[in-house]
């Protein structure tokens, strides 16, 4: 039987998927039509950039996001991304279309071979001399990382690296983000907890300009002498504005001293969803209160014990009424105001926070917008689900003596 359907990616989006069902995957063809590094756009808005061959021995395909560590992909739900790897979801054998040699169909192997569909995806191939923007981005000069410089990240759960990225880099993303704001009611959509965030190509998480913010910069590379082995895919950044107070309120009471959070600990009972949070400061945080990023320095070790006794909590017969709405089980640990420290930036700074370092955002007294963009990176052998357990330091290349 062959039927036809539209299945609805992440963010909202809708891409022509032509699927077809059928009990004979003999049937389905490899194609020689793509060569190892050509070039190749979907038709659809799914996956805005263009995507980089890479071919198999078994004649399958990978497409790599040239502006990320990431790979086509669609997953078993049906939405589309690239934050794949090379498993069996982010590879495709490749049929050609009859009345046209630039147009080839996407047959994803996982779809076929999880679930017995055949799950097409329409796209065309790019000739390299019309695309120069999918070239590979040069290698950024390198910003090696002294030991006492690791040493106060270990220490401290922090540490903030000066001019680590451009000013062209800089004014691309604002460039981006400033047009995005101009759009007024279409400048914003709710993200996946409900709340607001930029709507577009720059909220969403196939921005080049965002992205080059980590891979065009040696901001990547400070990340990757921190985080043991290889980086996971990362695709996207959050861009994070922090609106200047009206005037009426400027004399706001800072934030108590429990407003503050490690990501994660409202989503997941083991509050590890990722290692490392890199912020790149996009705008002046010269003096505090300008909505800068508010961190309690070395209180990470204190925040993983906890971490711990609360997943345990979590799991035993003994762990709190979740109709109580307490994350950690009796266990949040009580941080001290004076110990917060405001973290003052520059354009181009990056801050490197321990995903365990308790932190907040302050308030913003200043007349200007904060501009910050984070990533949230980890290794490929972090496990979200076992790292509460794994101790403050698994995975990772620098370490307490």
């Amino acid at each position: 039987m062959d039927a036809s359907r539209t299945i609805s990616p992440n963010r909202g989006r809708e891409v022509d998927v032509r699927t077809h069902y059928t009990q004979d995957p003999s049937n389905v063809q490899s194609g020689g039509m793509l060569a190892n590094g050509s070039l190749v756009r979907l038709s659809s808005w799914a996956v805005a950039t263009v995507l980089r061959a890479e071919v198999l021995p078994d004649s399958t395909v990978i497409l790599a996001d040239p502006q990320t560590a990431g790979s086509l992909r669609v997953r078993p739900n049906g939405a589309i991304d690239t934050q794949g790897g090379r498993g069996v979801w982010a590879r495709f054998w490749v049929h050609c279309e009859p009345d046209d040699e630039t147009a080839i169909r996407l047959q994803n192997v996982g779809h076929q071979e999880q679930r017995g569909t055949a799950v097409f995806l329409t796209a065309s191939i790019v000739p390299a001399d019309q695309c120069p923007a999918a070239a590979p981005l040069p290698e950024p000069p390198a910003v090696l990382l002294s030991d006492e410089q690791k040493a106060a990240f270990v220490r401290d759960g922090f540490l903030v690296v000066r001019g680590i990225v451009g000013r062209d880099l800089i004014d691309a993303a604002l460039r981006a983000i400033n047009h995005q704001l101009g759009q007024g009611s279409a400048a914003w959509e709710q993200d996946d907890d409900g709340k607001e965030k930029l709507a577009g190509e720059v909220g969403s998480r196939h921005s080049a300009a965002i992205h080059n913010l980590l891979h065009a910069s040696p901001a990547r590379g400070l990340a990757e002498q921190l985080i043991a082995g290889e980086l996971s895919p990362q695709v996207g950044g959050q861009i994070a504005l922090r609106f200047p107070l009206p005037e009426g309120r400027l004399g706001r009471p800072p934030k108590h001293e429990d407003q503050w959070h490690i990501d994660g600990m409202k989503k997941h009972a083991h509050m590890s969803p990722f290692q490392l949070l890199l912020g790149i400061a996009l705008s002046s945080q010269a003096d505090d209160d300008c909505g800068n990023l508010c961190v309690w320095p070395t209180h990470h070790t204190i925040v993983a014990e906890a971490v711990q006794r609360a997943h345990v909590a979590s799991l035993s017969s003994t762990g709190h009424d979740s109709s109580t709405g307490d994350e950690w089980c009796g266990h949040r640990p009580a941080l001290p105001a004076e110990n917060a420290t405001q973290v003052r930036l520059e354009p181009g700074d990056v801050v490197l926070a321990h995903q365990k370092l308790p932190h907040r955002v302050g308030l913003n007294r200043s007349p200007k917008i904060r501009y910050q963009v984070y990533f949230r990176l980890s290794s490929r052998q972090h496990d979200p689900a076992t790292a509460a357990q794994q101790g403050l330091w698994e995975n990772w290349r620098v370490r307490p003596e």
